[in-house]
């Protein structure tokens, strides 16, 4: 059987998209589903019976062919965690706990730990799915934790559109207005990019499309986004020292936060 997808649920309402793109992204790849429920704390196990048809009861269709775990745990996060490296999960799908406002996004105690500590690439589910994901946007510094992050984007979703997505900015800008000087770097960057690409298998560029956006991450990648109509954006991130350490910066936690579209994070893979 192959790997499965692992969605996490706590009944909650916030969480029906998230359970919704997992559905839809099983019958897209072709995996399994498994729905995770963490019993927090010193709860009381609900009966085997009636645990189900609450799972059941989050479902958009009670009869869909999804597999049901349970786990106790004191901290949600660290159970879904260990549930996926146990179940050996594909990916991990979760929603957010809040938003405030549109590109305002809360992700939450949960979703953090297992950005931070999770094995699989991690989902935030920000939309509902009316759709499968048709283009791929992968952000990248050209480091190979961001090629590693785009090669494992491009073999979970075989069938879509990739776009690189790199933004470049001119140093101390303020004192360097010159065009001439903007022009510079630009060719800088893009001869990083034609290295970058070089080492990339013919498969992956044979999908890709490249865009060098200029200005501050979070606006230019946004900028990109919004022209291009991508639908999920793929971040990497250092494995050793935690998302909050991501190779993109500091500006990465802020992207994955505003960011209106699902964002899928990656760390990555273990040798």
């Amino acid at each position: 059987m192959s790997e499965p997808i692992l969605v996490a649920t706590d009944f909650g309402a916030r969480n029906d998209r998230a359970v919704d793109r997992a559905l839809q992204l099983g019958h897209q790849l072709g995996r399994p589903v498994v729905l995770g429920h963490v019993i927090a704390g010193q709860a009381k196990e609900v009966e085997g019976q009636a645990l189900h048809a609450m799972v059941r009861g989050c479902l958009p269709d009670p009869d869909a062919a999804v597999d049901f775990a349970f786990c106790h745990g004191s901290k949600v996060g660290v159970a879904l965690a260990a549930l996926a490296q146990d179940r050996r999960a594909a990916m991990i799908v979760m929603g957010v706990a809040r938003f405030h406002s549109i590109g305002d996004y809360v992700l939450g105690t949960a979703v953090d730990h297992v950005l931070r500590n999770g094995d699989a690439p991690v989902l935030v589910v920000k939309q509902r799915p009316h759709s499968p994901y048709r283009k791929i946007g992968v952000a990248s510094d050209f480091s190979d934790i961001s090629r590693d992050a785009l090669l494992r984007a491009a073999a979970l979703f075989p069938e879509a559109e990739l776009h690189l997505i790199h933004a470049y900015r001119v140093p101390f800008a303020g004192w360097q207005k010159a065009e001439q000087v903007k022009d510079q770097v630009y060719e800088a960057e893009a001869k990083v990019l034609d290295a970058f690409l070089a080492n990339l298998p013919m498969p992956v560029t044979a999908r890709l499309t490249t865009h060098m956006a200029y200005g501050a991450l979070p606006k230019a990648i946004g900028q990109v986004i919004a022209e291009k109509g991508i639908d999920l954006l793929v971040l990497g991130s250092h494995g050793e020292s935690g998302f909050r350490h991501a190779t993109l910066g500091s500006q990465a936690i802020e992207l994955l936060r505003t960011s209106a579209i699902d964002t899928m994070v990656i760390r990555p893979a273990q040798k």
